[in-house]
């Protein structure tokens, strides 16, 4: 078992992902050394959470089938009260952010190619319709580039940046919380990607740079926001041969972290079951370990002090890896957990 612990007054919290009762907002402590799990929300197949930026409310994407909702939830002590929930206008809603005044949640609706908004009230409560803006773009493996699919929503400052696997681009937008619905929403760039590479999951390094996961290519990419396509650095993601060994011939690898010094990612290869980590520090990636993750699927990563998480969503499991300086050693078990899709960190309070 891995001696990966929470300090006095953490919590986490897990998108318990399936279909079954037991499934949905789960809260996890330690007590007495044991980890101790409950059930606070119900929620089929919940894929993703989000912080509200100031307020105790937790937002969550799920759908039952492939119609998608929303969720928003207060959170006080160990317990998790409903304050909203709705229909996404979408399918298959996968990401979800606030924006930094904290007044417009913002989601993707991953299969029907659209982006959701939902303005939120003093509360954290949604206030008014869901507003749509439809993406329209594609990209060279038509089963799964054949619209605009966006995939994760991130602010850099003001700016809103959304991450489109279907069309092999990173379109940004400028928010204008004065207009109505969609029209808050104008598409500032659009930066084209490496054709076929499907990008999922980005995060931003310490030169400004963005370190990108290609779920289609397999392959991790770093470049500057309006670089030209040719402009951005592509490495492999795993060093294993194929096919892959969870769910899929292919790789597919999925989300992407940083070091809390800003020197390295980690990469989730779910096909393959492994963590690869990778130098960023210089103008070219550098793979410096893949390891075994001991999950099958490793859906979602979090760093949390001197741990890498990861979600492993098929094995029911939560593993962690010591980083020493930022490397990561051996995953061990830290907890069982039913279908683990999602970690969020609740942070001591005062």
């Amino acid at each position: 078992m891995s001696d990966y612990k929470l300090a006095s007054g953490e919590a986490l919290f897990v998108a318990s992902r399936g279909v079954f009762e037991l499934h949905g907002l789960t809260r996890w402590v330690q007590k007495d050394g044991a980890w101790v799990g409950e059930t606070l929300g119900r929620a089929e197949q919940l894929s993703a959470l989000a912080w509200h930026p100031t307020l105790p409310v937790i937002y969550g994407t799920s759908r039952a089938g492939m119609d998608g909702e929303i969720h928003a939830w207060r959170i006080t002590g160990d317990k998790a009260e409903t304050i909203g929930e709705k229909k996404s206008g979408g399918a298959e809603p996968c990401h979800l952010v606030v924006d930094p005044s904290g007044k417009l949640l913002v989601f993707t609706n991953y299969t029907t190619s659209t982006l959701g908004l939902q303005r939120l009230g003093s509360d954290g409560g949604f206030d008014g319709e869901v507003a749509l803006v439809k993406l329209s773009g594609g990209g060279p493996e038509i089963d799964r580039q054949d619209d605009a699919h966006p995939h994760q929503a991130f602010f850099i400052g003001e700016t809103l940046v959304i991450i489109d696997l279907g069309d092999d681009s990173i379109r940004e937008f400028s928010l204008d919380l004065s207009k109505p619905g969609a029209a808050a929403l104008t598409q500032t760039r659009v930066t084209k990607l490496p054709a076929g590479c499907g990008p999922r999951h980005a995060v931003v390094l310490n030169d400004g740079r963005l370190a990108v996961s290609g779920e289609l290519g397999s392959n991790l990419l770093v470049g500057h926001l309006g670089a030209p396509e040719g402009a951005w650095q592509s490495v492999p993601s795993t060093t294993r041969p194929g096919p892959a060994r969870t769910r899929h011939r292919r790789n597919y690898p999925g989300d992407i972290q940083r070091s809390a010094d800003g020197c390295f990612v980690y990469f989730a290869n779910r096909g393959n079951d492994t963590i690869a980590t990778f130098d960023v520090s210089g103008a070219k990636p550098v793979l410096v370990s893949e390891l075994d993750s001991t999950v099958f699927w490793p859906q979602h990563l979090l760093v949390h002090g001197d741990h890498l998480l990861v979600a492993g969503w098929d094995s029911s499991r939560v593993a962690a890896l010591k980083l020493t300086d930022g490397i990561p050693g051996p995953a061990e078990t830290a907890f069982e957990c039913a279908g683990p899709g999602w970690l969020l960190l609740q942070a001591k309070q005062g």
